[in-house]
């Protein structure tokens, strides 16, 4: 651990020296901070409350909640100094509520972040993860320097009184550097990374929970190169090595046979838990004036992890290729992708799963009044032997079908504007198992049609749609149609009044048993006052009444049980 913070230290001070040696620029600037206003200052600042109803037995929604946040951007010449907080009632599972703040002053090439902040290094080391702490970002002409250092993870204990479980976690403290030299065109990376729990941060109540302490070191580089401004190829490659429990006994470094793990014996206090991976990905783009490809391969070996990166899928392989065109002038757009996946690299698993996934979507303008848009998607699944036979019962081998059409027209007058949509959808599962085909097979039809007409002077719009849903499964078939309408204006001399009342009925029917029909409701309001204050309003319902409908329709379409469900909020705003 001493010789990670030395290192860490010492990259931190080669990069302020590197940044201390452009001191003209410091001069040239200045010189120029008697011509900028000396203080300013802006932002919003606002909260609301909201609240939620449902007769049915497991809600997913508190029924009652709140939040205040604030963002304000205070300048001293040309120095700024965001700042932002949110405070809110996370969960019951805390004492005390949710809050986070964070600030990053921003002056010239130098950005500091202080609070809650985040920084992105690359995919595979650090990204996607807030910390609470202090960092820094350096770009001094083609230099480029980041650093950060803070609390990756809050300590949670074990707590049995509040009546809702919450996941117990051990308080992680993480940082990182990562420095490199380039433009945003072409440009190459190192980046360090580390993160370890605190052990001794949670108190565990019940013996049966399983909580392991980690440690966590990442080291890769990442590039990106561009030639003759058409071909762009960037790379993240990266190698981790990961503590599973630090309670686990120190491994002698003379007794590791391989070069990655003795490198990283340097770098972590390598156990018996420990386990080394690498992963990478790279990209290739070819751009031209009508035309783009790309094609990118990403390989992640199983037991790779980063704790710098929330989610990450590994032991995978992956190929993935996508292209998109343009024609008639701009008239057409194009779009094609396709996405080969499998796991089980390594050949250690019972079994390996098999990815396909393969889009088409084209956009065309086929008049001032007229578009129309075709898409469609084919996902195949397939499970092949792995170090275990797959009995034909249990392997899975199924295709997913989806195309779509979507025309649209526009029409009207200077003071009058109307626009007709329509949507064809058509959906088929097929599944290639002789077992789950019967309760899995399937296919759904979806059309709608909307409507709306806006009249520009009075600032009101009215609007329409026609629904029809069948979804057909096995001998069972469920049907679903009807409409929905709404009305929308803005009153008071300047607008600043906004109103939006929406209606719906749906027919259902059910060949397996007697179904209820849905009602649904919505009132939206926003008022305005001298452009600073804002203040909204919103209720809405979805109602299905009682019905004789049988469990097993209610195990596949659980919307169709009776339920009513209401929602309302009230929020305000004030920006300066």
């Amino acid at each position: 651990m001493n010789a990670n913070r030395l290192l860490f230290a010492m990259i931190c001070v080669s990069a302020l020296t590197l940044a201390g040696g452009g001191s003209g620029l410091h001069a040239q600037d200045l010189g120029k901070i008697g011509k900028a206003k000396p203080f300013t200052f802006s932002g919003s600042i606002g909260g609301g409350v909201n609240f939620y109803h449902s007769n049915e037995t497991l809600t997913t929604r508190d029924p009652f909640t709140w939040n205040l946040y604030g963002s304000f951007m205070p300048t001293i010449y040309n120095f700024s100094l965001p700042f932002s907080f949110v405070v809110n009632q996370y969960s019951r599972s805390y004492t005390t509520p949710f809050a986070q703040f964070g600030i990053s002053p921003t002056y010239k090439w130098i950005k500091l972040h202080l609070g809650y902040r985040s920084i992105n290094f690359s995919p595979l080391t650090f990204a996607g993860q807030s910390f609470k702490g202090a960092g820094i970002e350096l770009t001094p002409g083609i230099f480029r320097f980041a650093a950060f250092y803070g609390s990756l993870n809050k300590a949670i204990s074990e707590d049995t009184t509040s009546g809702r479980l919450a996941m117990p976690q051990y308080g992680r403290i993480g940082y990182g550097a990562r420095i490199g030299v380039g433009t945003e065109a072409n440009h190459i990376d190192l980046i360090y990374f580390h993160a370890k729990d605190d052990s001794g941060s949670v108190r565990l109540i019940n013996d049966t929970v399983i909580l392991r302490p980690q440690e966590n070191t990442v080291i890769g580089t990442s590039f990106k190169l561009t030639l003759i401004k058409r071909i762009v190829w960037t790379a993240d490659l990266a190698a981790s090595a990961l503590t599973q429990d630090l309670a686990a006994q120190k491994v002698v470094k003379d007794t590791l046979t391989k070069s990655i793990d003795k490198l990283f014996s340097s770098l972590i206090d390598y156990r018996n838990s420990t386990r080394v991976s690498l992963s990478g990905q790279s990209q290739l783009t070819l751009l031209l004036r009508s035309f783009n490809t790309t094609i990118g391969y990403r390989r992640v070996q199983p037991d790779f992890k980063s704790l710098g990166v929330p989610y990450m899928l590994n032991d995978i392989e992956a190929w993935q290729w996508n292209a998109g065109g343009v024609l008639s002038r701009g008239k057409v757009n194009l779009n094609a992708n396709v996405t080969a996946q499998h796991n089980d690299i390594s050949h250690n698993e019972e079994s390996e799963l098999h990815n396909l996934t393969a889009s088409f979507n084209m956009g065309a303008m086929l008049s001032p009044h007229a578009n129309l848009g075709l898409a469609a998607t084919l996902v195949n699944l397939r499970q092949t032997d792995g170090t275990n036979h797959i009995s034909d019962s249990i392997r899975q081998d199924e295709q997913v079908y989806n195309f779509s059409i979507t025309p649209s027209f526009s029409f009207g007058s200077m003071s009058v504007a109307n626009s007709l949509g329509f949507g064809l959808n058509y959906s088929l599962l097929n599944d290639n198992n002789p077992v789950t085909s019967p309760s899995t097979n399937s296919h759904t039809m979806t059309g709608t049609m909307n409507y709306t007409c806006s009249f520009l002077r009075q600032a009101s719009s009215l609007n329409g749609s026609l629904i029809y849903n069948r979804y057909a499964q096995d001998s069972s078939v469920y049907t679903s149609y009807g409409i929905n309408a709404g009305a929308a204006a803005q009153f008071l001399k300047d607008k600043t009044l906004g109103v939006q009342v929406t209606v719906g009925y749906m027919f259902n029917h059910y060949t397996l048993g007697t179904v209820s029909n849905n009602v649904t409701g919505g009132l939206n309001a926003h008022y305005t006052v001298a452009k600073r204050h804002s203040f909204s309003a919103y209720f809405n319902i979805v109602s299905t009444p009682p019905s004789s409908s049988s469990t097993n329709l209610q195990q596949k379409v659980p919307y169709t049980v009776s339920t009513t469900n209401t929602a309302g909020g009230l929020s305000y705003n004030y920006s300066f």
